[in-house]
């Protein structure tokens, strides 16, 4: 088994130091920069925060994968605020924006999905909880590596879920060994890095 973390992933209801906004068009009180970037102005690590969009398009790439239909990934979801949601393999998100969208905001209001559990839980503590013992942290600024096939040497994969900057996490908190590693020269989009590592690790 693998698992895969999307981590301090960009997905919250909306802070309550924020005036909340809503509309016909967008009526969640899920955070998202495109509908509430002047509120968001003076909020801490802003940057980082307010893209849902990026966990709902990589989420769906990692359901439909292979490797994840043979029933060999455990998916998680690590967000800003220290919830873990545990995705169960056989979900079946919309694959319309809003409507992942209100299954998201009942998840984090009310924790009522059979098949998506929530916690209070930072990153260090998941990863000690599920045993990771060599992780992965994808990164732009890592060692690239040079065959795919190297990646099955991890058991656990660590990937941003967030527009801008790096996975923030305390190494010396981790049971595993965390090695930071770059599939390709430049930056990739968070379901581009997740596609590969789910392709590279079901047909390397």
């Amino acid at each position: 088994m693998y698992n895969i973390v999307l981590s301090n992933s960009a997905l919250e209801l909306i802070p309550k130091e924020m005036k909340k906004k809503k509309s016909k068009i967008y009526k969640y009180d899920i955070l998202d920069s495109n509908y509430h970037y002047r509120e968001m102005r003076n909020l801490k690590d802003r940057e980082r925060r307010g893209r849902p969009d990026i966990i709902h398009i990589t989420l769906l790439t990692i359901l439909d994968s292979p490797i994840n239909h043979e029933g060999l990934l455990n998916i998680y979801v690590h967000t800003y605020d220290n919830k873990v949601l545990k995705i169960n393999p056989e979900t079946r998100l919309p694959r319309n924006y809003f409507r992942f969208l209100g299954v998201m905001e009942k998840v984090l209001k009310y924790n009522d999905n059979p098949l998506i559990k929530m916690e209070e839980k930072r990153l260090e503590d998941l990863l000690n909880e599920i045993n990771a013992k060599r992780i992965a942290l994808l990164t732009k600024n890592g060692e690239l590596v040079k065959k795919t096939e190297m990646l099955k040497k991890y058991d656990t994969f660590l990937i941003g879920g967030f527009p801008k900057g790096e996975i923030i996490i305390n190494e010396e908190e981790v049971d595993g060994k965390i090695e930071k590693i770059s599939i390709y020269k430049k930056g990739l989009m968070a379901w581009t890095v997740a596609g590969i590592v789910c392709y590279s690790l079901f047909f390397s």
